[in-house]
């Protein structure tokens, strides 16, 4: 299934505006029930998560995804660090009135999501990282692009349209940047911290993050483990949605 940019809006929830200062912020919002955000990955938006956002309203959660500053409809600066966006999440959170939820990441939002919850445990209450970066290991940087090099390969066609649409949205420089920005931040560290309960999901053939390094970082956290689904690359919440969120939903009624 192909489908641009603008057709990922189709049945995902409510379009929403909100002040976060100094921006005007669009987010979705989809059902009832435990609060979940979905926090998208690099140079993407809150309508990437079109394959995830209404399934996981169905199965009976109140779903919210923003788009993180200077990526979908909402402006932002050049760059912002992990821990910068992790206080953007926090500051959009209360803006909204948004108490106590869990969190989804992906690629290097995990990193975000991750270093909020080990800055502010209150807010979150379980985390699922889906493909995430930030490891530690040397040359990460360099390992990271030679896999987004490699990973179209195992991707569905359907995505290149989509995640180009983005990219060019958001501009290659601060795709950029925020991706070099996020090569600084360490996500075992920021793991050891976290108080919540989380899970860790990686697709079997994603090249971008290391499996080793999704396991310790499953180990990590509270109660964690690691999920590897066959079908998944680097963009698994697009490649194997149905596993993905039959994942996500088991794992958060677990801890209910």
């Amino acid at each position: 299934m192909t489908a641009s940019a603008g057709d990922l809006a189709v049945d995902w929830g409510r379009e929403r505006w909100a002040e976060v200062e100094p921006w005007r912020v669009r987010f979705r919002e989809a059902g009832e029930g435990p609060a979940l955000v979905l926090v998208h990955g690099l140079g993407l938006s809150a309508d990437f998560w079109w394959r995830n956002g209404p399934p996981l309203a169905a199965a009976g959660f109140r779903v919210l995804a923003p788009d993180l500053p200077g990526f979908g409809k909402t402006e932002g600066p050049p760059s912002l660090t992990v821990p910068e966006q992790a206080r953007w999440v926090a500051a959009w959170a209360d803006a909204i009135g948004l108490g106590p939820a869990a969190y989804v990441g992906h690629s290097v939002s995990c990193q975000s999501a991750l270093e909020l919850a080990a800055a502010e445990p209150a807010r979150v209450t379980a985390l699922v990282l889906a493909g995430p970066t930030g490891d530690p290991a040397p040359l990460r940087l360099l390992r990271q692009a030679a896999g987004f090099v490699a990973d179209p390969v195992f991707e569905p066609l359907g995505l290149i349209p989509t995640v180009g649409e983005h990219y060019l949205r958001a501009g290659l420089g601060r795709w950029l940047r925020t991706w070099v920005a996020a090569g600084n931040h360490d996500a075992l560290a920021a793991a050891r911290r976290v108080r919540a309960p989380g899970i860790v999901i990686l697709g079997k053939h994603d090249m971008v993050v290391r499996r080793g390094f999704a396991e310790e970082l499953a180990k990590a956290l509270p109660g964690g483990h690691c999920v590897v689904l066959e079908h998944g690359a680097h963009a698994v919440v697009f490649d194997a949605p149905e596993a993905f969120n039959a994942e996500v939903a088991g794992f958060l009624r677990s801890i209910q």
